[in-house]
């Protein structure tokens, strides 16, 4: 389609899989799995999506409650503590993940590899960009921090809002930035 954008809608994975297995062991590898690889032809394909979907009332016996559905990265039947914002998500750690938010150019690769907690991107600069590229770090991958590396020695972590903000030079045309847990 050459350079249209593309936005990929309602993607998502059932987490009643395996005839509800994981609902009745607690074992949600299989819907990690499933999640991860979607996302992953995701991320290879340099595509934006929306995650279908986030039901705040959802339940292992409900589902969804619309069509039979059970596709909600939220249950209150895996929430054990109300209070942690992370309680009750389902597949999380491939759900929440590091991606690139804004870039000063064009981007050619993302990659994340949840067992080793590995992000790299690449892209290529546009000179007249001078606003640095944005990299969502989420805490909830990096809770010992991370470390980062990159092509040129510019970049910020701004902790608070898990932004890494790196600035190109203009000596190359081709940058990588690489985040990996401490």
């Amino acid at each position: 389609m050459g350079a249209v954008p593309v936005l990929i809608g309602e993607l998502g994975i059932p987490f009643d899989l395996d005839a509800k297995r994981a609902y009745r062991t607690g074992d949600f590898r299989t819907q990690v799995a499933a999640m991860d690889r979607t996302l992953r032809a995701m991320d290879d394909n340099l595509l934006s999506y929306t995650l279908w979907n986030y039901t705040a009332d959802n339940t292992n016996a409900r589902g969804d409650m619309w069509n039979d559905e059970d596709l909600s990265i939220f249950s209150r039947d895996q929430q054990a503590d109300p209070g942690d914002i992370h309680s009750g998500g389902r597949a999380l750690q491939a759900v929440v993940r590091p991606y690139a938010l804004a870039t000063a150019g064009e981007p050619l690769r993302m990659s994340f590899d949840i067992r080793r907690r590995v992000f790299e991107f690449v892209f290529r600069h546009d000179p007249t960009v001078t606003e640095p590229s944005l990299i969502f770090v989420p805490d909830y991958q990096y809770p010992k921090g991370y470390r980062v590396e990159v092509t040129d020695d510019s970049y910020k972590v701004c902790s608070d809002e898990q932004i890494l903000a790196y600035r190109h030079s203009l000596e190359r045309e081709l940058h990588t930035v690489r985040v990996k847990p401490k």
